[in-house]
């Protein structure tokens, strides 16, 4: 049995209500982050391991925002993440586009380079933006709004 569309629109606005009030609310971000939307325990885990040791993540929200996106599963586990200066090092390499990030799967990539884009890089075109509104699923939206809401946390 399917949804009807104002059923969809009813949980659609009750996202966005959630994400404002993250913006908005004078929480401490630990506080706040028990709160964020998670694929599941260990994308928490992986994001607040994420955020101790990119320690600049707490002053820096396109930093904080990168280390959600890094804390997915499917991408934590390709990658040592360790590696890199600054979380989203791990898509170039030399300049091109590195075969970890190629081994992502296509609807991650779109996310990372919708954050990406954030900060005027763009490795697609159409944009990966462009792309991810045409082909992700609605856990994958909910992980791009909660990205924005990260990154946004300062917006009032």
């Amino acid at each position: 049995m399917s949804r009807k569309t104002y059923e969809k629109y009813q949980h659609i606005d009750k996202v966005f209500d959630r994400l404002e009030a993250m913006i908005i609310s004078k929480q401490d971000r630990e506080n706040l982050r028990k709160d964020y939307f998670y694929l599941n325990d260990f994308h928490r885990q992986n994001y607040e391991a994420l955020l101790l040791y990119y320690g600049d993540a707490s002053e820096n929200p396109l930093m904080d925002g990168a280390c959600y996106i890094l804390g997915i599963p499917e991408i934590f586990e390709k990658l040592n993440i360790f590696d890199y200066t600054v979380p989203l090092d791990f898509v170039f390499d030399n300049g091109e586009l590195s075969e970890s990030f190629k081994s992502i799967d296509v609807f991650y990539q779109y996310l990372i380079a919708a954050a990406l884009e954030v900060s005027d890089v763009q490795i697609f075109k159409p944009s990966g933006f462009a792309m991810g509104m045409n082909h992700w699923n609605i856990t994958h939206m909910k992980l791009f709004w909660q990205y924005t809401a990260i990154i946004r946390l300062e917006a009032l």
